[in-house]
């Protein structure tokens, strides 16, 4: 299909017009004018072809649900990562006092024990506790004698060992 001389110079004209609102100046007699308006044409239907094209990426990513966050406002993501601290010291707290509890329980589990054998190994520590005394200033003591003959008045005299030991008799154990 060949182009009248009149279509030529109307499309020369039309292209020179285009090309002078993106700041090109040709005139319209330019012999160029026809393949840059072309190029332009090819040019729009790429950039709708590429448009159409990610669309279609963008449909398909939103179809696979990938675990990427886009965030619109500011302040958002600095929000996400605030939760995310939250949730690890909530789940840090909620494991410290699982192993508080824990901890807890078996100390009062072994102390119960530990005082249950205190209890069964004293035996009649009762009356050696019974001669504490109290002085003026508050402080708690002991009057012990040394023991005078062979016999020993269990609680209230020592027996002499070594320079640096006594010992003090409590009583024997009872038999059951």
């Amino acid at each position: 299909m060949a182009m009248t001389d009149q279509e030529q110079k109307e499309l020369r004209a039309y292209c020179a017009s285009l090309l002078k609102e993106y700041g090109f100046q040709f005139s319209p007699n330019d012999p160029v004018i026809p393949a840059l308006y072309i190029i332009h044409k090819e040019m729009e239907l790429n950039n709708q072809n590429n448009k159409a094209l990610a669309s279609q990426v963008n449909e398909a990513s939103l179809r696979i649900n990938p675990k990427v966050f886009h965030f619109q406002y500011p302040g958002e993501a600095w929000k996400f990562q605030m939760a995310i601290v939250f949730k690890w010291i909530i789940s840090g707290l909620i494991a410290a006092l699982f192993t508080l509890i824990a901890v807890w329980y078996w100390s009062m589990a072994n102390d119960v024990d530990r005082a249950r054998i205190i209890i069964e190994s004293s035996g009649n520590m009762g009356e050696f506790l019974k001669a504490v005394k109290k002085d003026k200033a508050g402080y708690y003591f002991i009057d012990l004698r040394a023991a005078k003959g062979d016999s020993i008045r269990n609680f209230h005299e020592y027996e002499k060992l070594n320079a640096n030991t006594i010992r003090i008799h409590f009583g024997r154990e009872t038999s059951n």
